[in-house]
């Protein structure tokens, strides 16, 4: 079977690359809101480009909490900062070889992975664009997903086949 130990190096470098193209997100969307004429690497035609979908209202609180408390609430924050944090956590718990953490990570990456559907909606049938950028965070979420699988199935085997059993009299 997989070992553990390189789930969870799978999970760190997975989050590692996650964090790398959140932070770049945060970068292109600071830079394109000081700047109406700029021109991120990422945008690479009219249909192909991350600036466009940075500026949308999808950028921020996935659409959904600007339009639910208001476009300045606290909780419309850009979804780069939601990718920051949630790559940074997923990593951190990745260290740990504990089940509940680990049943933690799996309910955050079915979390991520189910908003990278939604996103991905948004972005095709909503925007009629392809963010590489964004399309390369729902690879990286489904990447997680598989090592958080496997690491939560090893650990759960594991676990299972250590736990004492109760005898029947």
């Amino acid at each position: 079977m997989v070992s553990v130990t390189l789930m969870n190096h799978g999970i760190t470098l997975t989050c590692i690359l996650g964090l790398a193209l959140s932070i770049y997100a945060f970068f292109v969307e600071s830079m394109a809101e000081r700047d109406d004429d700029y021109r991120a690497m990422c945008d690479l035609s009219e249909h192909m480009s991350c600036t466009k979908v940075f500026k949308s209202d999808y950028a921020r609180g996935f659409g959904i909490f600007g339009r639910l408390f208001g476009k300045e609430s606290f909780f419309n924050k850009p979804n780069s900062l939601t990718g920051i944090l949630s790559y940074s956590l997923l990593a951190t718990l990745a260290q740990s070889n504990s089940l509940l953490m680990t049943k933690i990570s799996y309910a955050m990456i079915v979390l991520s992975n189910l908003m990278s559907v939604y996103l991905a909606y948004v972005l095709y049938f909503i925007l009629y664009d392809l963010c590489v950028v964004c399309v390369s965070m729902y690879v990286v979420n489904f990447f997680n997903w598989i090592f958080v699988h496997y690491k939560y199935k090893e650990l759960s085997q594991t676990s299972s086949n250590t736990s004492p059993k109760l005898k029947r009299t």
